[in-house]
């Protein structure tokens, strides 16, 4: 006699409600009526006892596992809380920035310069405070910035050394050996002093009325740093020169002419011994000049009258 539908459902039913069935011998093995089940729920541990086919069940524990968007959200909080700590702690905050290889120029001088004071050390871009200094500054060159956490601001420079002062249309200038000109800074002045005429563009030092385009570097040729400063060997001490855009470097002779010595900083000392023997022939002559020139070696002259 055949078992009705609903029956067979039944006992299949009861049968899938039993627990696994553990068989004890050499041959066997444990034996779980549902393993992927047991792969995926709990861990279960039964530990024999001395007697024979007796065991105990210990109480079982949660599987625990870590996936990679548990990972991936506590790295990307972690991150989160870095960032608002660096913005809002006042221990990453700077205060002020230690430079390296200034005499003249002051730290304050800097500081208003590189606008970082206040700041938080991530939101300090190295690259554009050199680009500041730089502009601001003309006689500071191979500025170097770093930042170190938590708020420290490294700077690094070489301060230009001053040989002469240029003075034009009532403003005053220091130039270096390589030319370049900029505004004083500090009171150790150069002795050399130069009253020049159209050779620097004096709105573009330390100005903010720039042309498009226009650079704020300026500098006066070195061949011509390079005469004064040979002129500046053969003259009486702290003798005051002049600069012409026709005859070059010139002097106001105490003794009532003007000497020119031409642009060329070459035979300078040479120059000058010409210029001595043609005073002294007009001396003998009893000739009062208005004009020496000795710009061409070779071909000096005298003018009676300016």
């Amino acid at each position: 006699m055949r078992k009705s539908s609903s029956k067979r459902r039944a006992e299949t039913n009861h049968r899938s409600d039993f627990p696994p069935v553990f068989v004890r011998g050499e041959l066997a093995a444990p034996f779980s009526g549902n393993p992927r089940k047991d792969s995926h729920g709990r861990r279960r541990f039964d530990i024999a006892l001395n007697g024979q086919g007796a065991e105990m069940r210990l109480p079982s524990i949660p599987r625990i596992t870590i996936g990679w968007r548990f990972l991936s959200a506590f790295l990307v909080g972690a991150l989160g809380f870095l960032i608002y700590l660096f913005w809002t702690a006042p221990i990453f905050n700077v205060d002020s920035i230690q430079v390296k290889g200034i005499s003249r120029l002051s730290n304050e001088e800097l500081n208003a310069v590189a606008d970082v004071i206040g700041k938080s050390i991530i939101f300090v871009d190295p690259e554009k405070v050199e680009q500041d200094l730089n502009a601001a500054f003309p006689e500071l060159e191979n500025i170097s910035v770093e930042t170190e956490v938590p708020n420290k601001v490294l700077v690094s420079l070489v301060e230009r050394k001053p040989v002469l002062v240029w003075q034009q249309d009532g403003q005053t200038f220091w130039i270096d050996q390589d030319g370049m000109a900029y505004l004083p800074h500090g009171d150790a002045a150069p002795s050399i002093k130069v009253q020049g005429s159209a050779l620097i563009i004096t709105s573009a030092i330390g100005s903010e009325d720039l042309v498009d385009g226009e650079s704020q570097d300026q500098k006066i040729p070195v061949e011509l740093v390079d005469a004064i400063l040979a002129l500046s060997q053969v003259l009486p001490e702290n003798s005051p020169l002049t600069y012409d855009e026709l005859h070059g470097l010139g002097w106001f002779d105490p003794r009532g002419w003007q000497v020119y010595f031409g642009k060329d900083g070459q035979d300078m000392e040479l120059k000058w011994k010409v210029y001595w023997k043609t005073f002294k022939r007009l001396k003998n002559a009893g000739i009062i000049p208005a004009v020496i020139s000795v710009e061409h070696l070779h071909a000096p002259y005298y003018r009676l009258e300016q």
